[in-house]
């Protein structure tokens, strides 16, 4: 079970501008670093394009390895194997140079509690989680190719899932080549009652290809 608190699906959606994201990582670093360091440091102003140039700026770092990093498939492993301080290690140090890993968010949250950590180190990390998938959420509502979610990689499909649309079971997935979107087939919940949800794989596929 993913969710630690109560979360709210907000049915209000902005729109997603990767050309300014990538503008502005490209070519404004000192005001990408300004919003990073406000984002590390919990600010309460920050805004949602504000984590949204975080999260989908990502995209375009030479930090941005998806399904590649060796240090997310180590973390994955140390965590299921129960080995709670070698894993929060590990996720600190992944942060440094992916600060929007919801993966080693996660995984930060529960050995942060497994390791009796303090509670506000616990809630930061738990902020960053949730703030990031409820961004995700405000960029589309999921329920068609025309306003799918949109993740930088497959992974945090689970998390938004799982952890966000509080969903109990899974029942198919399928990926759309036209649309490049994941449709996968659930049973609704409160904070989805739909039957399908549209993740866009575009971004994921367009950077991925790039780093092989």
């Amino acid at each position: 079970m993913l969710l630690f608190v109560s979360m709210a699906v907000t049915n209000a959606q902005v729109k997603l501008d990767i050309t300014t994201i990538e503008e502005i990582v490209k070519n404004e670093q000192q005001y990408y670093n300004d919003i990073l360091t406000l984002y590390k440091n919990d600010d309460p102003y920050l805004r949602v394009d504000d984590i949204a140039l975080l999260y989908y700026g990502q995209t375009f770092s030479p930090n941005y390895k998806p399904g590649t990093d060796n240090n997310e498939k180590e973390l994955n492993r140390l965590y299921d194997e129960g080995k709670h301080i070698e894993a929060y290690e590990l996720a600190q140090k992944i942060l440094e140079y992916n600060p929007v890993s919801l993966n080693a968010l996660f995984k930060m949250i529960k050995t942060s509690q497994a390791l009796a950590r303090t509670k506000e180190e616990f809630e930061t990390y738990v902020k960053k989680f949730y703030g990031i998938m409820g961004m995700i959420t405000q960029y589309g509502d999921g329920k068609s190719s025309q306003s799918p979610f949109t993740i930088i990689t497959p992974e945090d499909q689970d998390y938004v899932m799982y952890g966000m649309l509080n969903i109990k079971r899974e029942i198919t997935r399928e990926f759309d080549k036209e649309s490049l979107c994941n449709i996968i087939l659930v049973e609704p919940s409160e904070e989805f009652p739909s039957r399908r949800i549209y993740f866009d794989f575009e971004l994921f596929l367009k950077h991925a290809s790039k780093k092989k």
